[in-house]
């Protein structure tokens, strides 16, 4: 039975990101796969987190607007928390949600682009966030490959089940992430035990490489763009497509745009050019025109269709879909 730990003692912080943020564009992202760690409703989330050996319950309010962000922090805990404890906590926070990058150059330079425009103007502020550590960033990126959503979500709440406990706060129930530590304790047949097929020795290597000091996230986020690559591509079962996501969603580099895979390809060739299929040539050289901004516009174009069908059926989309 999965233990439920309740996170009673809070502390409330608040801070204002870098304009322009859209707090709902970044806080949830319609066309990522549904974990039971986190829960958005329009102006609010709340998402579970590990740091430094506790658990934590963040609840994040928003209290401004895209061109004057505030946004109020609620850090739930099963202990009063120090002031060291949070001096630290402060910036990784800062750094998972992205709130210091400036991506109002690339509003204003494209606000009246013929394709970009008209999605600028509704998620003006839009930008890639983390939310996760490195660690559990690449145990969902295992999940996702070659599965369907339906199929992921199952390998990963059963992997929630063994390791870790759910938290309670806020009147919500959410699961948490686990120390690569206590992976890395387990075999490889009891992760094959989970339903995750040849994913376990994946998730076992990676495991050893973090307890093994093999790969430093806070080295990383001051390395290039190149020397990140080359440091994620030691990563076992990770591939360059992967990298790419990772240099984009986790270390923030907006112009990363070299590999789109195939059910990318197929939604961006309607989108863009309004056909069934075109090269992944054809779809690079026209994000070519964003030099600098490139895996940023395709974000926007990207997000906003998936939040699009939040609202409509779309027909031809839900065929490219793998549910």
């Amino acid at each position: 039975m999965v233990k439920t730990l309740a996170l009673n003692e809070k502390k409330s912080i608040v801070l204002e990101p870098k304009a322009p943020y859209n707090f709902d564009a970044n806080f949830h992202k319609p066309s990522h796969f549904p974990s039971s760690d986190n829960i958005w409703e329009k102006g609010k989330y709340w998402i579970t987190m590990l740091w430094e050996g506790q658990e934590l319950g963040l609840k994040f309010e928003n209290k401004g607007t895209t061109n004057k962000p505030k946004i109020k922090i609620n850090i739930y805990s099963q202990k009063i928390l120090s002031k060291q404890f949070m001096e630290n906590l402060i910036p990784e926070i800062k750094w998972r949600f992205n709130f210091d990058s400036d991506i109002s150059g690339f509003c204003d330079k494209y606000k009246n682009d013929k394709i970009l425009g008209k999605i600028i103007k509704k998620w003006k502020g839009m930008k890639p966030i983390a939310a996760n550590s490195l660690y559990e960033t690449l145990i969902i990126y295992i999940v996702l490959q070659n599965a369907a959503v339906r199929r992921s979500v199952q390998m990963l709440e059963n992997l929630f089940k063994k390791f870790d406990k759910k938290v309670k706060y806020d009147n919500k129930v959410l699961s948490a992430f686990w120390e690569p530590e206590k992976m890395a304790k387990s075999s490889e047949q009891e992760l094959r035990d989970l339903k995750v097929g040849y994913r376990a020795k994946f998730f076992m290597r990676l495991a050893e490489q973090f307890v093994n000091k093999e790969i430093d996230e806070f080295a990383l986020r001051k390395m290039s763009k190149d020397e990140v690559k080359e440091e994620m591509l030691k990563l076992y079962g990770i591939g360059p497509a992967s990298v790419e996501y990772l240099l984009f969603e986790d270390f923030y580099f907006c112009g990363a745009l070299e590999t789109i895979p195939p059910w990318e390809q197929k939604i961006m060739s309607k989108l863009i050019f309004n056909e069934k299929l075109v090269s992944t040539k054809k779809i690079l050289d026209f994000f070519k025109k964003f030099k600098g901004w490139e895996k940023l516009a395709f974000h926007y174009i990207w997000e906003d269709i998936f939040w699009r069908r939040k609202h409509e059926h779309i027909e031809w989309l839900e065929k490219e879909i793998r549910l």
